[in-house]
Parts: structure tokens; C-alpha cells; sequence
């Protein structure tokens, strides 16, 4: 597993020895268990290990043979219908898997695979090479094109490292920082792209051609009863961390005692329990003398209802969210988020336990744990009064509260005239960038509550934006030296998903009722019917009372001036320390962007308006 790249010369020419040694040094840091090149010519295929074995498996990476050379970072969910339609044994590993897949079908392999996997196949005879996805674009692959190479690789390093410059920066990338709105395939170099979810990219005859081999399709499953419907999401839940356990490394998981990072781990922890193994839990706290309130409460009910699980806490108390940025820029290739300190704090301490798989609950609050805020009010729009009735009722009920509370909040709140009235010029949207820069795209820019959540999903499915953050996470854990492990973006789960109807996210009066009532019995009932989550980092704001100093200075530095010079506004950031909440994010994102582009230009990034 882990990283691959290569390079094909489009105009027949060597790959040379120095460009071989320039895209290999750049992917050192993924070679785990080791790093293999096959080169031919004008051809170059390469792949950084990382074993999840031991002993190491005998075969190594890239696989040659008379017709294929394969690298491929891939974990398959459909191994037993695979051994099936190729008829190997089944010890064949998942890339022996992928051999036989192409073998039998070609380019259309894709269409037979399930799991999580980037992979490219180059035909020798044919002089062909395929590149692909997997369906949620849980690994990541980018991509460089010029009419002399084409350039791939897990990671944009490798790109950067033989591609000609100058490179110029992608302004849209710090758009994607600030509001994760703009086009899922931009990096922040603007010709090198990313190769998003379920996308098949092909180089024939010096041709590139990105086809998108599949898109979601609501109308797999059909329930009548409630109990269905949670009965059927915890299986898939289950079948998805199993599925991923898939090691004989430690087990670990980032639990931060909220509903989605729960619900794996106590799902995780007793599959790991029959094989008589631990589960290796980290979380982020305060310090023990510290004030203020976290997650520990919470925390320690889980281990209780899972007594294998050993927990480490995290404190981070040397760092934060300006310390270490461009490290951390190194490593995650995007603007760093204000959490990265901690991120980067729990796989230190993960790699220091020998962790192979490491577990998260991200991306439970995109759909799996959807809150279902608007649902009774597109009730109402709908017409549906009686349907909305009930549910206000239930909520009314449930919490003890009258029924006007509710009916504002589940209701009028989402009112165009509610949003009118309330509306303030000190929200923020665009604090910390320049009017000109910010002005240009304003209007392509969408806010407010989702009001359709399949809707929305199913567009990000398909644009390949779901798969981001699972890609992110997957290079970064691995530069660590494990596997990310992301349950609740599950194709299957996500198939499911989009075929639940919206009410059953707020059944029986409570928020995020549909994995609330899937993990009866499964949940400590104190976790399990929780509204109080805290931040993931608790001491966040602190941190950045406690480092006025430090962000002045990094604000009047010389050193920055390109990004105050095309992007952000010196004046509009200083202004937003010791403001709200929202302001304090938006100058910590303001900072970091100052320090990253500040960087780039040293590296001789282009940034002149006719590029922009």
C-alpha cells in the first residue's frame, strides 16, 4: 500500500537519471517498508510501501510483468466476488486481485471494484496507462499534463519535484481554505490537479482523457418501519469497520467522546475484543489543572462500556494553531486547518504506540448523524402540516419545553424573513481578505443551512468534494506510517443514506435520531443521547488569547507581504482578535494563509494578476 507516481515522457524522450532521483527523493518520506521504480525508457513507475503485515509480505510493489506494471495504494471490500470472477486462491493480495480484475475486464475493472484505492496500470504492449479512483476518492491521486510528460502521484510533491516552473499559485485554493467552496480537482498550483472520486484517466497516444466512471443513485433501499432503517445502518456500519480492521498492527482510534467517533469505537472496540486485541483510543483534553471543560467525561464512559480499550490523552501544550504551519502545510498539501497542531499532536502519539489502522469518526455530521434542522420546515413548504404537527409535538414532548420554542426554532428561524430581520453586517463571511479579492467571488458563493441534504450530498459525491478530507487524511496518516480509516463515508453507508427519508433524522424529538436509535445497545445511553459536544480542541481560544503577541508580529513580518499584497487585509484581521468566536477562526485561518503563501513565494511561486 501507500504512495505512487510515475512520469510518462509524451515526446519519446528517457526519463533520465536526475528527474528519477528528483520524483523518488520527493516520496522518501512515504517509504515506510520501502521504495521500488520500475523505468523503461521513456517510462517510470514507482511506489512507496507501508506494510500492515508482519511478517512483510513476500511480494513488492510496483508488480511487473510481460504485459502490466501495476502500483496501486488499495484496500478492496469486494474481495470474495473478485476471488469468484478471477478464480484465484484466496490468499491473493488485493493488488494480485486488481491484476486479475484488469485482466478479465480492461479499463473496465473499475466498474467491478469496491474500497478505497488509487492505482495506475501501464500496458506495456500497448503503451497505455490507466489511472482510477475509487468511488468516494478516499485516496488521492493528482495529476500534471504538458505536451512533453505526464506526471501522477499520490501526493503533489512529486509532481512539483519534476514538473517545470514557474509554478503559479492557485488563488481559488485559499476560496476552498476559507468557505470549502470551488472546484474539488484545484490544488494550490494551478496545473496540477487532482483526480477526484470515480474519475478513470487515460493517456493514449500522447492523449489524456478523464472519464468519470460512476455516479450515486438514490433508490437501493425501501423500509417501511423505523426499526429497519436503524437496523439496516448499523450492519453497514459494522460491516464497514470491519472491513478496515484489516491488519496485525494496533488498532487506534481518534476519539473525541462526541456520537460519530463513539459510535465506530464501540462498534471497533468489541470486533478487536474476539480477536483479543486492544483498542488503542486517542482524545484531546485539558490538562488536568487546566479550567475550563472538555471531553473527558464522556470519554471515560466508553472505555468503561469497552474495557480493551486503552486510552491516551493528548494535551498538545506546547504547540497550537501557529506553530509548525508550514510543517504541517508540508505534510496535509492544503492550507492547514486551525486544529492541525492536535491532528498532527494524536498521530505522533499513535505512531508511538506502532498504530497500523488508525479509526476516525469524520464525516458522521455531513449525513450519517445529519442534526435535520430544516426538516419540519420543508415539511410545511411542502404542505405536509400534519407530518410537520407531529414532529413539533415530539419535540415538544421529548424535552420538556412549549410548543412556540420549538416552532421557532424548527420553523421560523429558516423563514426568509427571520433570516432577513437577523441578518448582520458583522457575520464575518469574508473577514480577513481584501474587498477586491473576496469581491470576485462573492457571488458564486453559496451560505446558509442546507435545506436538502440528499441533494446536497449527492452533488458532492459526484464533484468528488466528499472524498477530500478522507484524501487528505489517508497521505497524512501515512506519512505517519498507518492507514486512515474513515467508516462513516462508506460507499455503502452513503448508498444507503441517500435513500433515507429526512423525518427519520429528527424521529422521536431528537436531533440526529437516525445513528441516536441505530446504536441502541451499542452506546453508553449517557453518549448515546447527548447534546452537549464540545470542540475537539477544548483550549482553542485560548490559545489564541495567549498568542496576541505572537500573531502581531506575524501580521507586521515582511516576510508575508505577498499574500497581504493580492489576498488579505492586515487592518481586517488584527481587528478580529478578542472578537467573536467566528472572528477569532477567521484570523487564525487569515494568519496561517499569510505564513503558507509567504512561503510559496520564497519558492518562487508566481503570483502577478495576469496569472490570477
Amino acid at each position: 500500500m501507500s504512495a505512487i507516481f510515475g512520469i510518462i515522457r509524451k515526446d519519446g524522450q528517457p526519463v533520465s537519471n536526475a528527474t528519477a532521483a528528483l520524483i523518488g527523493q520527493s516520496m522518501l518520506h512515504r517509504a515506510t517498508d520501502g521504495q521500488d521504480i520500475w523505468r523503461e525508457h521513456n517510462v517510470l513507475i514507482g511506489q512507496c510501501t507501508l506494510r500492515l503485515f508482519t511478517p512483510p509480505d513476500a511480494y513488492t510493489l510496483p508488480f511487473v510483468s510481460e504485459d502490466v506494471v501495476i502500483a496501486a495504494d488499495v484496500l478492496l471490500d469486494n474481495r470474495p466476488y473478485l476471488l469468484e470472477q478471477t478464480g484465484v486462491s484466496e490468499e491473493a493480495s488485493d493488488e494480485m486481485l486488481l491484476l486479475q480484475a484488469y485482466r478479465r475486464w480492461g479499463n473496465d475493472c473499475v466498474l467491478h471494484l469496491e474500497g478505497e484505492f488509487a492505482f495506475c496500470i501501464w500496458h506495456k504492449q500497448q503503451q497505455q496507462l490507466l489511472i482510477a479512483t475509487d468511488h468516494m476518492g478516499c485516496r488521492a491521486l493528482y495529476y500534471y499534463d504538458s505536451p512533453e510528460m505526464f506526471v501522477f502521484s499520490s501526493e503533489q510533491k512529486g509532481i512539483l519535484a519534476v514538473k517545470p516552473g514557474p509554478h503559479v499559485f492557485n488563488e481559488v485554493s485559499l476560496i476552498e481554505y476559507y468557505f470549502r467552496q470551488s472546484d474539488p480537482a484545484g490544488t494550490y498550483t494551478k496545473d496540477v490537479h487532482a483526480l477526484c472520486a470515480a474519475n478513470m484517466l487515460t493517456l493514449n497516444n500522447s492523449k489524456v482523457s478523464v472519464k468519470k466512471y460512476w455516479t450515486p443513485v438514490p433508490g437501493k433501499y425501501h423500509f417501511k418501519q423505523f426499526s429497519e432503517w436503524t437496523d439496516c445502518l448499523r450492519e453497514l456500519l459494522k460491516t464497514a469497520v470491519r472491513n478496515r480492521i484489516r491488519t496485525d498492527r494496533p488498532v487506534g482510534i481518534t476519539l473525541s467522546g462526541g456520537l460519530d467517533s463513539s459510535s465506530v469505537a464501540c462498534i471497533l472496540a468489541p470486533l478487536l475484543a474476539e480477536m483479543n486485541k486492544p483498542l488503542y483510543a486517542f482524545s484531546s483534553v485539558l490538562q488536568e489543572d487546566a479550567h475550563g471543560e472538555d471531553e473527558r467525561k464522556y470519554i471515560d464512559l466508553i472505555g468503561r462500556a469497552c474495557p480493551n480499550i486503552v486510552q491516551t490523552y493528548i494535551h498538545a501544550e506546547d504547540s497550537g494553531p501557529f506553530q509548525d504551519t508550514l510543517l504541517a502545510f508540508e505534510k496535509d498539501e492544503v492550507f492547514p486547518n486551525v486544529f492541525y497542531y492536535m491532528d498532527h499532536a494524536i498521530l505522533e502519539a499513535a505512531r508511538n504506540k506502532g498504530i497500523g489502522v488508525l479509526f476516525t469518526g469524520y464525516g458522521g455530521d455531513h449525513w450519517v448523524s445529519w442534526k435535520g434542522n430544516p426538516v419540519i420546515y420543508n415539511l410545511i413548504n411542502k404542505g405536509a402540516f400534519a407530518s410537520a404537527w407531529r414532529l413539533l409535538k415530539t419535540f415538544s414532548k421529548t424535552e420538556g419545553r412549549p410548543l412556540w420554542p420549538i416552532v421557532k426554532r424548527e420553523y421560523i428561524r429558516h423563514t426568509a424573513w427571520y433570516k432577513k430581520k437577523n441578518r448582520s453586517d458583522a457575520n464575518h463571511i469574508g473577514l480577513g481578505l481584501q474587498d477586491d479579492f473576496y469581491g470576485k467571488y462573492r457571488d458564486t458563493l453559496v451560505f446558509g443551512a442546507i435545506q436538502n441534504i440528499t441533494a446536497s450530498m449527492l452533488k458532492n459525491i459526484s464533484s468528488g468534494r466528499t472524498g477530500l478530507f478522507p484524501a487528505m487524511l489517508a497521505n497524512r496518516n501515512e506519512a505517519y506510517g498507518m492507514r486512515s480509516a474513515v467508516p462513516l463515508l462508506n460507499r455503502n453507508v452513503l448508498e444507503f443514506m441517500m435513500d433515507v427519508p429526512p423525518e427519520l433524522f429528527v424521529y422521536g424529538g431528537h436531533k440526529r435520531s437516525l445513528l441516536r436509535h441505530a446504536m441502541q445497545g451499542v452506546l453508553p445511553p449517557e453518549v448515546q443521547w447527548r447534546t452537549d459536544k464540545g470542540m475537539y480542541s477544548p483550549d482553542f481560544f485560548s490559545r489564541i488569547e495567549n498568542n496576541k503577541q505572537h500573531i502581531t508580529a506575524i501580521l507586521a513580518a515582511g516576510d508575508n507581504d505577498a499574500g497581504f499584497r493580492y489576498y488579505l487585509s492586515r487592518d481586517s484581521l488584527q481587528s478580529c482578535v478578542s472578537k467573536d468566536e467566528l472572528a477569532m477562526i477567521r484570523m487564525t485561518q487569515g494568519v496561517i494563509s499569510s505564513v503558507v503563501v509567504g512561503a510559496l513565494q520564497k519558492k518562487g511561486y508566481v503570483f502577478e494578476n495576469n496569472f490570477s
